[in-house]
């Protein structure tokens, strides 16, 4: 480590004085498998099946996701972007890149270790009184080439649905990227198609795509934990788009994108539950032209103990924005005039063991001299990075005339744990989560990492329509365990938590594996 310093110290110097940065003379790639079977605590034969198992990443695939090669200057900036790349598979972490210097430059060392991608799974979640249950069998890296291909089947109280997907991140060995999903449900089916060459770094200088979607389901609107409204609803859309790094130097990235794009959403059959009509929703036709523009700072830090506290994590600092705006006319096929929009700002801060957030969002339509269908949202954060301490979270999300196949409702599944799933409705909500936790124990079995978690939330929400509001602000308090599991694909984090409301009575119940912060 210390020569690794010295090098980047001198590389800096260098730099400074407008002296040239030491030639990649030779990239290494240290593979580290799931288990290290030459430990005897991971040596027995359950880390060893594991491991037979597991098809270790291959190193051509790993040297397509580097921005260097042999040849090129080394440049310490690259090398943390290529580590970010390599973490964002979600199967290869820890990831560590350093130079070690040889005769006519330095020598790079590319150190990786996988996570286990084979998944057969039995699944199960329970939110108080709602539960989904399923079985999985997954591949998220195909023979170590990076390729996800996956079978899901699962029943929850919405529908029961198989799905089959295929997603490859490096199309015919190329930075195109390839992704579809057919899904089967009891109330109707659900495609998506997408090919595109993305941003893959931030240097990249063009980029561009195709998106398809297609879905024909019936939706449903929630109060007191059950569908009180259903219909069935048909959505189609087409995206193609492409984008350009527009000029410039320092640590931000600006670009420039556009498009066409073409939405259509159909509505029929929308009836309460108990027989009764209710209104239906307006049918819409979109079709054309958008522009967006986004400027990304090169500004992370990598830390432990954000979301779990044994893997590796990317934190943006930022600060981060994203416009688009659109026009749909009936020249080009739209039913009438629409400006759909969308913009996002994110922000984040780092001092000392504090991670604090800031991150805004707007989305919907403006239309016959008003927004449509829109939602602001502003969420605001600090947590304590660590083994423990506090974590605190802020979200206020305000509808603007949300169409009537749309609210926003509170319960478990949205950050008010002492309540079942969608118990209140509205059409605009706010919750505030705090929370202190603390890491119990070090790696269980090598398989997972144990910890507790005190919290409390308040939340309340308004503009009710099909069912009631909070009727002010609701409370609850709560206790709970929490299992990192260490050697999955994806950084996953279950939680186990009993959680007592303000109203009285007994605790309701959550087990499931979705982080709330």
């Amino acid at each position: 480590m210390l020569g690794m310093f010295a090098l980047c110290l001198l590389w800096a110097v260098a730099a400074g004085l407008g002296e040239p940065a030491p030639t990649i003379v030779a990239i290494h790639i240290v593979r580290h498998d799931v288990f290290d079977l030459t430990d005897p605590q991971t040596s027995s034969w359950p880390y060893r099946a594991a491991n037979a198992l597991h098809t270790l990443s291959r190193e051509r695939f790993i040297r397509s996701l580097l921005l260097f090669r042999e040849g090129d200057p080394w440049d310490p900036q690259l090398a943390a972007e290529s580590e970010r790349i390599l973490r964002g598979t979600g199967f290869l972490n820890p990831v560590h890149i350093y130079p070690k210097p040889v005769a006519g430059g330095v020598e790079v060392y590319v150190e990786t270790r996988d996570q286990f991608t084979l998944e057969l799974a039995v699944n199960y979640g329970r939110l108080g009184r709602r539960q989904k249950a399923g079985i999985s069998i997954s591949e998220e890296n195909f023979l170590g080439w990076g390729k996800n291909v996956y079978l899901d089947a699962r029943s929850d109280p919405e529908r029961d649905s198989i799905t089959a997907g295929y997603s490859d991140p490096m199309f015919f060995g190329t930075r195109w990227r390839l992704s579809a999903a057919h899904r089967e449900a009891s109330d109707g089916t659900a495609n998506e198609f997408s090919l595109s060459y993305p941003f893959f770094s931030l240097a990249t200088p063009r980029a561009g795509g195709v998106t398809v979607r297609r879905e024909s389901l019936v939706e449903y609107l929630w109060a007191n934990g059950k569908k009180v409204v259903s219909g069935d609803t048909l959505r189609r859309s087409l995206v193609v788009w492409g984008g350009m790094r527009l000029p410039g130097n320092g640590d931000t990235t600006r670009r420039l994108v556009a498009g066409i794009f073409a939405e259509r959403a159909a509505f029929s059959r929308w009836r309460h539950r108990q027989g009764s009509p209710y209104p239906e929703p307006e049918d819409r036709e979109l079709v054309g032209l958008q522009v967006g523009f986004e400027s990304q700072a090169s500004r992370w830090e990598v830390v432990k103990g954000f979301r779990g506290w044994w893997r590796q994590e990317d934190i943006p600092l930022g600060p981060n924005v994203q416009l688009m705006l659109g026009v749909s006319l009936p020249a080009l096929g739209g039913d009438r005039l629409r400006l759909p929009y969308e913009a996002r700002y994110f922000r984040g801060f780092r001092r000392d063991s504090w991670y604090r957030w800031l991150s805004l969002s707007s989305s919907g339509r403006w239309e016959e001299g008003a927004v449509v269908d829109g939602v602001s949202r502003l969420e605001v954060g600090a947590a304590q990075v660590g083994e423990g301490g506090l974590r605190l979270r802020g979200v206020w999300e305000l509808g603007h005339r949300l169409g009537l196949d749309r609210q926003l409702t509170l319960g478990a599944n949205t950050g008010l744990r002492g309540w079942d799933p969608d118990t209140f409705d509205g059409t605009s909500r706010a919750v505030v989560n705090l929370e202190w936790r603390r890491r119990l124990t070090g790696e269980v079995l090598h398989v997972a990492v144990l910890g507790v978690v005190l919290f409390g939330d308040v939340g309340r929400t308004w503009g009710a329509r099909v069912g009631a509001d909070t009727g002010g602000w609701r409370a609850n308090a709560g206790i709970g365990l929490l299992a990192e599991i260490t050697r999955a694909s994806v950084l996953r984090v279950v939680r186990l938590e009993l959680a007592w409301p303000d109203r009285g009575g007994g605790p309701i119940l959550l087990l499931t594996g979705v982080s709330l912060f």
